[in-house]
């Protein structure tokens, strides 16, 4: 399946659980796509993870260091949830608020970034991208993120 249309899917899933019910969010906020747990190699994906905590509060507002730890936070349970960690993450792409979508991730934004993913990933992935973007689901949320780990 290609990424473009990994992409769509996720983005799919992302719209449908938007439609349902109005219940407490609860974290992980992402949508974890492609899931066999029994299976070495497969491949999953996590798509469109932001920094809310258990309670579905926002972790951090106003402040990109804590909404980052946040989102590793929900990332490492989600990973859990199908047997797998961290480590086995191949590949991550931010999406930071910035002003513009062709504006470029600021310095000190990249440097936060990496701060927290080295306190997170001894060793960092393959395939890192940062992107900024015009807008997020809310306005207090200062970063997104997407994640594909191999089992």
């Amino acid at each position: 399946m290609s990424y473009f249309l990994n992409f769509l899917v996720c983005i799919s899933m992302a719209s449908y659980s938007l439609a349902q019910s109005t219940d407490t969010a609860k974290a992980p906020s992402g949508y974890l796509y492609k899931v066999d747990n029994a299976i070495p190699g497969q491949t999953v994906y996590i798509c469109g993870e932001r920094p809310f905590n258990a309670n579905g509060n926002l972790a951090g507002s106003g402040n990109l260091g804590a909404q980052t730890q946040q989102l590793f936070e929900n990332i490492k349970t989600s990973l859990a949830t199908v047997g797998m960690t961290l480590k086995d993450i191949t590949q991550i792409k931010y999406f930071v608020k910035g002003e513009t979508e062709t504006s470029l991730v600021s310095n000190l934004d990249s440097q936060q970034l990496k701060s927290v993913q080295s306190t997170y990933l001894t060793i960092p992935p393959k395939i890192v991208d940062m992107k900024n973007v015009g807008q997020t689901v809310r306005n207090d949320v200062l970063i997104e993120i997407e994640v594909i780990a191999i089992k």
